[in-house]
C-alpha cells in the first residue's frame, strides 16, 4: 500500500531506534517546533514498530536515524534495510537509497568502486573471519604494517590500538579477535606511521553541484605511536575535531570529498574519511547515514558557520526539495523550514 500523502504539507516523522537517542530527538524536535512544522518523534525498536508508526502517522516526509532495523517476521535475527523498507512502500525519506547505504557498508565492495572511479585508497584485502588464519595467502595481504577492520562495522566499531599489525602472526590474532562479531575483515595498508599522517573527516549536505562539503581534522589528545581513532576515543573525549590550517590541503580534501560522495551515489546528507599521508589524500570510508545531531558532523558544519538548528534543518529542506523533484509528493516545503537556515545556503539547496 502506498502511504504517501500528495496534497498539503501535513507531517515529518523523525525515528531513532534505540530510547537512549531521546536526547537527539528533542533537538530535533526543537528545531521543527520553531520552524512551525507538525512533526512525530519516536524511537522503535524494530522494522514492525517502525511499519505501525508509518501507518498511524502517515508522514509527508520519513528521517529515520538508524539505517537498518530488526526484523519482525519469521526471522527475527535478521535485520532490514530500512530505506528499502520506505522505497517499497513509496515512503518519502531523508538521505541516501537503500543501494547506497549497504555499499558504504561493505568497505571492500566501497574501495572497488572507488578504484574504478579513480579515487585513491589504501591496498586492501578482504576475508572471511571463519576461514582458518593460517591458511591466509600473504601474496594477497598489503605490505606491513596493516590495519585489521570488520569490513561491514562503521564508527570505528571493532578496532583498537591492536588493529594495527605488523607480521603475520599479529595478523592472525588480530583477525581471531574479531572472529566471535565479526564475519568479514578488511585488511588495510597502515599509512599511520606516514611522518606527513592527518586524519580528516568531511560532512556534506545537499545534492548535485550545490553539495555543501566541510572538511575538519581529528586529532587523538594522548600521545601515542600507534595513531589509530577508536569508538572510546570519539565517545570519551580524547578525539578533537579542529579547523583544516592548510587552506590548501582543505580545498584538495573538499574536491576529493566531493568524488568520494559522488562516486557512492550519497544524497541529502553524509560523512567521510580521509587520510593524508606521503602528500595525497585517500578515501577511507563513508558513514551513509550518520546519526545526527553529532560532535563531528556538526564540527564540520561549523565551518560554515552553521549551528545544530540550522545544519538540522538544511538535511530536511534539502530532502524535502529533492523528494518533490523526484516525484514523491507535490506538496510545499513549510516556509518556517527555510527560514532558520542562512539565505546562501537556501539558495544552495
Amino acid at each position: 500500500m502506498d502511504v504517501r500523502r500528495k496534497a498539503t504539507p501535513r507531517r515529518i516523522s523523525i525515528v531513532y531506534a534505540l530510547p537512549e537517542a531521546s536526547s537527539r530527538l528533542d533537538r530535533f524536535d526543537a528545531m521543527l517546533r520553531s520552524a512551525g512544522v507538525n512533526a512525530s518523534l519516536a524511537c522503535v525498536a524494530n522494522i514492525g514498530d517502525l511499519a505501525a508508526f508509518v501507518a498511524q502517522y502517515m508522514p509527508d516526509l520519513v528521517f529515520c536515524a538508524p539505517d537498518h532495523l530488526p526484523d519482525t517476521g519469521s526471522n527475527p535475527a535478521s535485520f532490514v534495510n530500512v530505506h528499502a523498507w520506505l522505497e517499497s512502500r513509496g515512503v518519502p525519506f531523508a538521505g541516501s537509497p537503500a543501494i547506497v547505504l549497504d555499499l558504504a557498508l561493505s568497505k571492500p565492495s566501497l574501495k572497488r568502486r572507488w578504484m574504478l572511479d579513480g579515487i585513491r585508497t589504501p591496498a586492501f584485502y578482504s576475508c572471511s573471519t571463519q576461514s582458518d588464519p593460517e591458511l591466509l595467502d600473504g601474496s594477497l595481504i598489503p605490505p606491513f604494517p596493516c590495519i585489521v577492520k570488520p569490513a561491514d562495522g562503521g564508527n570505528s566499531r571493532g578496532i583498537n590500538p591492536d588493529s594495527v599489525v605488523r607480521d603475520m602472526e599479529g595478523l592472525r590474532l588480530a583477525i581471531g579477535r574479531l572472529a566471535p562479531d565479526f564475519r568479514q575483515v578488511l585488511i588495510e595498508e597502515y599509512l599511520g606511521d606516514c611522518p606527513d599522517f592527518r586524519e580528516i573527516t568531511c560532512a556534506c549536505v545537499g545534492n548535485g553541484k550545490g553539495m555543501l562539503c566541510l572538511p575538519v581534522e581529528i586529532r587523538l589528545n594522548s600521545s601515542g605511536s600507534t595513531k589509530v581513532i577508536t569508538t572510546g576515543d570519539k565517545d570519551e573525549g580524547r578525539a578533537v575535531a579542529l579547523p583544516i590550517d592548510d587552506s590548501g590541503l582543505r580545498k584538495e580534501a573538499e574536491a576529493l570529498a566531493f568524488r568520494i560522495f559522488s562516486s557512492l551515489g550519497v544524497q541529502d546528507y553524509s560523512r567521510c574519511d580521509i587520510i593524508h599521508a606521503n602528500r595525497k589524500l585517500w578515501g577511507i570510508e563513508v558513514n551513509g547515514q550518520p546519526m545526527i545531531p553529532d560532535p563531528w558532523f556538526g564540527s564540520c558544519m561549523a565551518e560554515a558557520g552553521l549551528s545544530e538548528e540550522q545544519y538540522l534543518a538544511a538535511v530536511i529542506v534539502t530532502a524535502w526539495r529533492r523528494a518533490g523533484r523526484e516525484g514523491g509528493f507535490d506538496a510545499f516545503l513549510p516556509e518556517g523550514l527555510s527560514s532558520l537556515i542562512p539565505e546562501w545556503l537556501d539558495r544552495r539547496l
